[in-house]
């Protein structure tokens, strides 16, 4: 039985006011009589822009389309043929997609296309339809959902309302900026874009910054790290005799794990001891040189409070509405990507054309494979007491605004689902299943753990007039 001297809770409180969440832990788990606990299941919803290079038609393959007097593009985002899923042939035929690069997870992905926008499109209204599915109000861009985003719905579901983690990667200013996640009534939640403040927040050091400054400034030089504020309570953890080995390697990997970003963030950001000013000049986390970067600490942020339960769900937004990132592709600095998208330098059809401009396209769709590959990799080194791993407890989509890029369309978005949501989805599948987006989110929250009253799970997340699951997904 856990001895009242240390309860049965999953956070450290140290100097100034700092709170570390802690991972799940077998000397945690509740001992009561009767049935377990639901397992809880962790979200994570990643927004690219821009479209892919899929071609204007689903299906896959050479389409027929000609887009601004150019040669028909070619599908290099799929694996070319549709059902299972298949490591050895994402690996092999298909190593040259963008979606290969996801190829160790074969099995736990689902890649589902054929999606529309119901109620909003373009740049505008595009991230709102990927996280809401729900009608709008407003005028175009700045058209609002009349409801809440899936992060918010899964949280006030599962979480009691615990607010979800919502961050943002890249420059704001830009036509539209935040527009994924939304609270009750379509309210609109503002994703912070720097990584160390997001991190502050998660770990008490906003407040160690007002009431204990001089620890604050030694945190931010990094001559103290935020374990050090917490050494207290966790030596006196680490002291229990009923923590078992597993429960010592969790631990030791969640501590790393802070270390490591405190780390990473000061490599990128360079000292944080002035962050108000820092903040002031939009500091060097928008550079195009630090986006990458900036998006993996995201990324890791996610994985983190996933770990020690401090979110359950996550809303990642990877550059603007019309993101206008310049992408390091192949080791070359490359235009900016909308005009890119475009296939010429402008933000329409006006501009001269962009040379290699599907191959610089295709470039930057790996490296957002790449980001959602990192979440994977960090979700699934955390293991937790009942087996299996965070990544299994998981349910995490990669999306997108548009469809393709020059058609800037929203009749065939790209959902990339990873993990089965304890068990509920049927991974390792290819899938043409078109419909409204907000089919796709119900599914994710059932796959979450959401339940009607009847205990049956959610069928008309969003849009209460297109009901329904997509029942070719689920296990």
């Amino acid at each position: 039985m856990i001895s009242k001297t240390f309860p049965r809770r999953r956070f450290l409180r140290g100097l100034g006011g700092v709170v570390v969440g802690l991972p799940a832990l077998d000397v945690f788990q509740s001992r009561a009589r009767g049935a377990a606990a639901p397992a809880k299941i962790y979200s994570a919803l990643m927004l690219q822009q821009n479209g892919l290079v899929q071609g204007p038609h689903m299906g896959g393959g050479v389409v027929t389309a000609v887009v601004n007097g150019a040669p028909p593009e070619t599908d290099m985002f799929w694996p070319r043929a549709m059902g299972p899923l298949s490591a050895a042939t994402m690996a092999g035929a298909d190593a040259d997609q963008a979606t290969s690069i996801l190829k160790d997870y074969a099995s736990k992905l689902i890649f589902l296309r054929g999606t529309s926008f119901k109620y909003s499109q373009l740049h505008g209204g595009g991230a709102v339809a990927a996280s809401t599915g729900a009608p709008v109000t407003g005028v175009y861009p700045r058209q609002l959902p009349v409801s809440e985003s899936i992060d918010v719905f899964i949280s006030n579901k599962m979480a009691n309302g615990q607010e979800p983690l919502t961050l943002y990667a890249g420059r704001k200013g830009e036509f539209r900026d935040d527009s994924l996640s939304f609270g009750l009534k379509g309210v609109l939640r503002v994703g912070d874009n720097n990584p160390w403040t997001a991190y502050q927040r998660t770990v008490g050091l906003t407040g160690t910054m007002q009431t204990d400054p001089a620890t604050y400034q030694k945190v931010a030089a990094q001559r103290l790290s935020v374990n050090d504020l917490i050494r207290g309570e966790l030596n006196d953890l680490l002291a229990r005799p009923e923590l078992s080995q597993a429960d010592r390697q969790r631990l030791d990997l969640h501590m790393s794990s802070i270390r490591d970003m405190e780390m990473n963030m000061t490599n990128v950001l360079g000292p944080m001891i002035d962050v108000a000013g820092l903040m002031a000049i939009n500091g060097v986390h928008t550079l195009d040189a630090n986006i990458e970067k900036a998006t993996q600490m995201q990324i890791d942020l996610i994985a983190f409070a996933f770990a020690s339960d401090r979110a359950r769900t996550a809303t990642l937004q990877v550059g603007s509405c019309n993101d206008h990132t310049r992408y390091t592709v192949n080791g070359v600095l490359a235009p900016a990507y909308h005009p890119v998208s475009h296939r010429n330098n402008s933000d329409g059809q006006g501009g001269t054309v962009i040379q290699n401009s599907v191959q610089l396209h295709h470039g930057i769709d790996q490296i957002h494979a790449r980001h959602f590959q990192r979440l994977l990799d960090r979700l699934s080194a955390y293991t937790l007491p009942q087996g299996g791993t965070l990544f299994d407890s998981s349910v995490n989509i990669w999306t997108n605004s548009l469809d393709d890029g020059p058609t800037h369309g929203s009749t065939n978005v790209p959902y990339v689902i990873a993990g089965s949501g304890g068990g509920f989805l049927k991974t390792g599948q290819h899938v043409l299943s078109p419909g409204p987006s907000n089919r796709v989110l119900t599914t994710i929250a059932s796959a979450a753990g959401c339940r009607k009253p009847d205990g049956s799970p959610v069928d008309n997340f969003g849009d209460p007039s297109a009901p329904g699951l997509i029942t070719e997904i689920i296990a």
